[in-house]
């Protein structure tokens, strides 16, 4: 059976012959289509969300575990600094969990307090800076 690759424009102004593109195509060219059909709207593209719904979750109880851990009374001040605390600094990293018994009741490391520590924003520099330091003295864990 032979493929029809060819076909008049439904444009009633035009009417020429044309080599279709696509098995879809009805006009010979896009001001023909215009003329029928009219110009098409613009489609609205829609923003990506920054935030997933289930980190949005997890931002609402990290704020409140984080006012709550610093209002303590032995977190107000920084062990490195010993100026008022103002950072939480997450020991193992706040990706993932720290243990089975967190996976089992599904305490992430962003939430699990066992590895925060209050520190000042001097302080949480300097740990962040020295690694090998905050490790020798507590301050960070191993990851792996």
């Amino acid at each position: 059976m032979k493929v029809k690759t060819h076909r008049n424009c439904d444009n009633p102004d035009c009417g020429k012959e044309f080599k279709k593109f696509k098995s879809t195509d009805k006009y010979c060219s896009y001001s023909c289509k215009v003329a029928v059909e009219g110009k098409p709207e613009p489609r609205q593209s829609k923003a990506i969300n920054k935030k997933s719904k289930k980190q949005a979750v997890l931002d609402g109880k990290y704020t409140v575990a984080r006012i709550e851990f610093l209002g303590k009374p032995e977190n107000k001040i920084c062990p490195i600094t010993k100026r008022p605390a103002t950072d939480i600094h997450h020991k193992m990293g706040r990706i993932g969990f720290a243990d089975q018994w967190a996976r089992d009741n599904n305490i992430p490391l962003l939430l699990d307090t066992r590895f925060w520590v209050a520190l000042s924003r001097a302080g949480h520099t300097y740990v962040e800076e020295h690694p090998e330091w905050a490790k020798e003295n507590g301050y960070s864990l191993n990851r792996l």
